[in-house]
């Protein structure tokens, strides 16, 4: 699982949007070392003309700006405005902001001319998106030929958290899985998305597709944020699965999650996560 548990909210954040910030943020310094070695293999090169689709607060923009250096360009794109201000807002602290900008966008209508870009990269955004062509053509469109675009989710198929029962977590992920099926959530929000991806740059005719997976691990010590980032995603898939789980796995799943029972997990020393994201990058 990823950005999910507050980015539903992504087009509805009002009251919400300081929190959602302060988990993104949580998220970002739990799994800042994984999202290093992504960055290292999305293969930037110094100079390069970069988008960063679905920028959210910029936190990947500054890892990416780094690999562009000094003469290359980032642009991070969001359609939520108060992620840009937080975005713009931060952008003074950053060693490289001369060579950043954010701004507000549509991601089907997209105010660059054609083939504007070196790369484009759009991470943690295609589970939220209900039409992958049109995006992927718009995306096309701004790529230069011979340019790259990228493509990382994640997928929610795969986890574990260890020393949870592995019969209650897999109870629990088809749950959610029959729930966003069987209701779907309004904004879209595909908990499976990763597993696609490949797909859907193969049918937008991009050229030597490459898929990358990563395994996500989290263990102890954890750290505040990381406590915060698992405990979020838990409750995100309690929340979704309750209707089609017992009384007791729900319960059984949140005493392992709070600190007040003597079921928590975080704090012991035998505690593992492990989460799937993946990577697909294809040539225009």
């Amino acid at each position: 699982m990823s950005e999910n548990f507050e980015s539903l909210q992504r087009d509805k954040l009002g009251e919400f949007v300081d929190f959602g910030i302060e988990w993104l943020l949580d998220h970002q310094k739990t799994k800042e070392l994984d999202r290093r070695i992504m960055v290292e293999d999305l293969n930037l090169k110094p100079g390069d003309v970069v988008l960063d689709l679905g920028c959210g607060p910029g936190l990947w923009t500054p890892m990416l700006a780094e690999k562009i250096k000094p003469n290359g360009r980032i642009v991070g794109i969001d359609i939520n405005s108060d992620f840009i201000n937080y975005a713009s807002e931060n952008l003074a602290k950053e060693p490289l902001k001369d060579i950043i900008e954010f701004h507000k966008g549509d991601f089907y209508a997209l105010p660059f001319e054609d083939e504007s870009f070196d790369v484009v990269f759009c991470g943690n955004c295609f589970a939220y998106v209900t039409d992958h062509s049109r995006i992927l053509k718009e995306q096309k469109r701004m790529t230069k030929k011979g340019g790259k675009i990228a493509i990382k989710d994640f997928e929610g198929s795969v986890l574990v958290v260890h020393p949870v029962d592995p019969q209650l977590t897999l109870k629990v992920v088809a749950a959610v899985a029959q729930s966003l099926k069987e209701n779907p959530p309004d904004p879209q929000f595909d908990n499976f998305s990763g597993q696609k991806l490949r797909g859907f740059l193969l049918k937008a005719g991009l050229k030597n597709v490459s898929t990358t997976s990563y395994a996500i691990q989290i263990l102890p010590h954890l750290t505040p944020e990381a406590k915060r980032y698992i405990s979020g995603n838990a409750k995100w898939y309690a929340d979704t699965a309750e209707p089609y789980l017992s009384k007791d796995d729900l319960e059984q799943w949140h005493s392992h999650f709070d600190p007040t029972s003597d079921k928590y997990i975080l704090n012991l020393e035998e505690f593992y996560f492990c989460m799937l994201e993946i990577l697909v990058i294809g040539e225009v």
